[in-house]
């Protein structure tokens, strides 16, 4: 059985972290790995408990397997399962059935959550990620509804990077866990919106009768879960992006066809 890091390896860490530090900086070092390692394990709990329900297992049949309430169940484990990233969540196969594209909106997402020093990946870091890609049956259909792509980015831009600063000046804001003591960058969630978001658009997919899920699945899911209302302030809406989304859908089956 592989061997835990014992305190000879923890020491090292600490060591190779700081090699100048004095014996109270040295403290602070500690904290930090300790932090990065009860970090890790939340992941891998968060991890195992994302393959149990990829398989059919429900919150009660994890909660009756412990011997415990549903409702425990999520208590204890729903936070760690909350800590997964996107590479945590495609090494489950969770984005199996993505698109390259669509994988990449993901990946763009998480770098603007942790650009703009974020806690997690939210609805807007995901709709940002979409609009930047302007060769997309999303975006297409954006545009089919009389609206600029590029204004609804740059605008969002704006709105992200504003409330990114605001929060920088509170110690308590989305930033403020967003690196260790020692200043190490740290892992960035999906969070519990951009959760449900993905949630709607299997939804969506599963609507449609798509086999795959492209970036256009993923905006009908920011529409459906409505965590987002900047796509509503700019008057776009569910029902008239599904059919700019199946009109767009049906041009480029047209154009392969002739």
């Amino acid at each position: 059985m592989p061997e835990l890091p014992d305190l000879t390896a923890l020491l090292s860490i600490v060591e190779e972290r700081d090699p100048d530090a004095d014996p109270l900086t040295r403290l602070t070092v500690a904290e930090g790995v300790l932090s990065d390692l009860q970090g890790i394990g939340d992941r891998l709990l968060g991890y195992l408990v994302e393959l149990a329900r990829a398989e059919g297992c429900s919150w009660s049949d994890i909660g009756d397997h412990l011997g415990i309430s549903r409702q425990a169940a999520q208590q204890r484990y729903g936070r760690r399962w909350s800590s997964l990233t996107v590479a945590d969540l495609a090494q489950s196969g969770a984005f199996d059935r993505y698109t390259a594209r669509a994988k990449q909106t993901l990946e763009r997402a998480e770098a603007h959550a942790r650009r703009l020093r974020q806690s997690a990946v939210g609805a807007d870091h995901l709709l940002l990620a979409i609009l930047d890609d302007a060769d997309t049956l999303a975006v297409r259909a954006i545009a089919a509804q009389g609206v600029d792509p590029s204004v609804m980015r740059a605008d969002l831009a704006r709105s992200l990077t504003a409330g990114s600063e605001a929060s920088a000046t509170s110690p308590a804001g989305p930033g403020a866990s967003e690196t260790s003591p020692t200043g190490a960058s740290a892992a960035v969630p999906i969070g519990s919106e951009a959760r449900r978001v993905l949630t709607a658009t299997l939804a969506e997919t599963a609507e449609l009768r798509h086999n795959y899920v492209g970036t256009e699945h993923m905006l009908l899911g920011l529409l459906r879960d409505r965590s987002s209302t900047f796509l509503r302030d700019h008057g776009i809406d569910l029902e008239p992006t599904r059919a700019a989304v199946r009109a767009a859908l049906e041009a480029f089956l047209r154009s392969r066809e002739s």
